[in-house]
């Protein structure tokens, strides 16, 4: 199970890590807590202090996911593969990770990335599942079977 918020603004928005805007793309949390440090982490780097104010409450999903091509880039092997320098400190620049997941998502026939959490850069063991949603079947429950309310987070 895997925790995420927020599947209606998939792709939208140009401040995400790994897709830039129009990129059909889903993020996940390992935990809670991970969502709930990545979330307040964007407030911290790209919101006002106002708006982050008027954020209250978030509702949280827990999800079962079903994925046949995961790649994961918490792993040294795929680090030396890709040729990456100064993982996983170097996925904190955003057109490092942008770059990588682009060359990923279009010269392989991987659906999901597993990525290092940039607020736990230092326990590679929170992560975050980023989906290629263009190359999922296009009905949501075909590789999210269960999809649960898991109560809520806030911050501030």
């Amino acid at each position: 199970m895997v925790i995420g918020f927020g599947i209606s603004y998939c792709g939208r928005s140009n401040e995400n890590r790994w897709n830039v805007a129009g990129e059909p793309t889903l993020y996940l949390a390992k935990e809670k807590d991970v969502a709930l440090a990545e979330y307040a982490r964007h407030f911290q780097v790209n919101r006002t202090p106002r708006l982050a104010a008027k954020t209250y409450r978030r509702q949280v999903y827990r999800f079962h996911v079903e994925l046949d091509l995961v790649l994961s880039l918490r792993s040294p092997d795929v680090w030396l593969e890709l040729s990456l320098t100064n993982p996983p400190d170097c996925f904190k620049d955003k057109s490092v990770a942008r770059s990588t997941a682009q060359f990923i998502r279009n010269t392989t026939a991987t659906q999901a990335l597993l990525v290092p959490s940039v607020a736990f850069l230092d326990d590679l063991e929170q992560w975050c599942l980023v989906l290629f949603l263009e190359k999922l079947p296009p009905d949501p429950y075909a590789f999210l079977p269960s999809v649960q309310l898991d109560g809520y987070f806030q911050i501030g």
